[in-house]
């Protein structure tokens, strides 16, 4: 009887030990859930300012390409082709950095 009980009491520390170790991971598990639900809310927050800049900007440059609109085409012809310059400009400096960038790497 004496050895059945030191049988018992050993599986009884092993059967604690071993539910002390489920209750450690299931805390790990608990806290790194919570830590990956705190970081989805913060990303889809983000995700909903990012969508509100692009919104309120695209409806800046729909403002603006209107307004660029009207200017080329209720103006008189050297307005056109100034506008028409001022683009080619840019394009050609947006070519030439694009060009310059490419070879210096």
């Amino acid at each position: 009887m004496n050895s059945r009980q030191l049988g018992e009491d050993a599986l009884e520390a092993q059967n604690r030990y071993h539910a002390e170790e489920l209750s450690k991971k299931i805390s790990k598990l608990k806290s790194v859930a919570y830590d990956i639900e705190v970081e989805a809310k913060d990303h889809n927050r983000l995700l909903d300012d990012v969508g509100n800049e692009f919104d309120s900007s695209g409806g800046f440059l729909s403002g603006s390409l209107n307004r660029m609109n009207k200017m080329m085409f209720t103006g008189r012809s050297d307005r056109r082709l100034m506008c028409y310059v001022i683009f080619g400009t840019v394009g050609l400096f947006i070519v030439f950095y694009y060009l310059a960038h490419k070879v210096t790497r």
